[in-house]
């Protein structure tokens, strides 16, 4: 059966280098047909509209849209007015899928993946299974660089990053709830200087744990609970060039040894086979670790993080009220009105944000002066 085309997404910052090098790749494509089409950039902005901080080099933004246009003339560019982060940007992206295109199927890829030219006939050798597998959510074929593997029986493993993957309506559905306390938060400040104690301790309802904030992870997270399996090719049909970016720096990724990662340039004697068996086993494996971590680790680990960092977001206390005023204004608030109207009304994070902008701490601090 002849499957519809898949809608493709490319979610981009400022690194137009990476991102020439992802569509270049993507237009040389063997045995796939890339239509212009389907091909979508979501392009985040530059400046917070929270923090007033920029993030990325504006023309080095213009640069990129400009490099998905010459690559994709006919391809859709979707470019955010300001700096939304990666976790909403990506939520973006998956919105105008399975919510705008109504797409059973898309294709997501962030800028610095370089595909070697089967890598999308894998994952749709991948994708006309997926329809007999329900709980297949993500798949990708960047492969495991650091495992030996036959690239002529390519076969399943756990997918771990969320690099260049398909991924199904029914688990992103399914997902949505499971992830709204998460992505409310993603929504509410700034990606960079997210409020990692808050958003691991929203694990304290679930089933499941991490001690990592990312959206990455959150996803991770979702799909163990929910059943659903992430794959991977072990064959790597592509390689990572992240050197710079979110995650990675020059050191970590030359110690991790993607800087030496080699694709696979030829089609396999044998597609990976999906089989229940093995859906079934990757599901399990990663719930039955999620759910352990959660009983054994979680609550010290929990409890030994909030003794390094902090939650801006509960409610402040007396206690917390008067460091602030200390640090920032040398000196106590004269009115005891002042604890009653804010202390357990409103957060750590608003009245800290309320003396830094006043022209009083600013004027002690020299605050925003050049």
């Amino acid at each position: 059966m002849l499957l519809p085309p898949a809608p493709i997404v490319i979610f981009a910052f400022s690194r137009p280098d990476y991102l020439r090098r992802l569509c270049a790749s993507l237009r040389a494509q063997e045995g796939f047909a890339v239509d212009g089409r389907q091909v979508h950039l979501l392009q985040d902005g530059a400046r917070s509209p929270r923090s007033g901080v920029v993030y990325g080099d504006p023309a080095a933004i213009e640069a990129g849209i400009a490099v998905f246009r010459e690559a994709f003339p006919e391809g859709s560019v979707h470019a955010a007015p300001h700096n939304l982060g990666v976790a909403m940007n990506i939520q973006r992206g998956e919105e105008l899928v399975f919510r705008g295109l109504g797409a059973e199927i898309g294709y997501f890829f962030e800028e610095d993946l370089e595909l070697g030219p089967r890598y999308l006939a894998t994952l749709e050798a991948i994708r006309a299974q997926a329809a007999a597998h329900p709980r297949l959510g993500y798949f990708a074929a960047y492969g495991d660089h650091q495992a030996a593997s036959d690239p002529d029986a390519p076969r399943l493993v756990p997918l771990e990053h969320h690099w260049g993957f398909g991924l199904t309506r029914r688990c992103w559905e399914a997902m949505q709830p499971w992830l709204r306390p998460f992505l409310e938060v993603y929504a509410e400040v700034d990606y960079q200087a997210r409020p990692d104690l808050r958003i691991v301790g929203l694990y304290a309802d679930k089933p499941v744990s991490h001690m990592a904030s990312s959206q990455d992870v959150a996803k991770t997270m979702a799909c163990a609970d929910l059943g659903f399996a992430r794959v991977n090719t072990d064959v790597c049909y592509a390689r990572y060039i992240g050197a710079r970016g979110e995650s990675f720096r020059p050191a970590d990724f030359a110690s991790l040894g993607y800087d030496s990662m080699a694709y696979v340039t030829r089609a396999p004697k044998q597609p990976p086979a999906v089989t229940a068996a093995e859906i079934e086993r990757i599901a399990r494996e990663k719930r039955d670790a999620c759910t352990a971590h959660r009983g054994d680790a979680y609550a010290q680990a929990l409890e030994a993080l909030g003794q390094r960092i902090g939650n801006p977001d509960r409610p402040v206390t007396r206690a917390e009220i008067d460091r602030l005023w200390w640090l920032l204004m040398d000196r106590l608030p004269e009115d005891e009105g002042y604890y009653a109207e804010n202390v357990g009304r409103i957060t750590l994070r608003e009245v800290r944000r309320a003396l830094l902008q006043s022209g009083e701490a600013q004027a002690k601090s020299f605050y925003m002066v050049p």
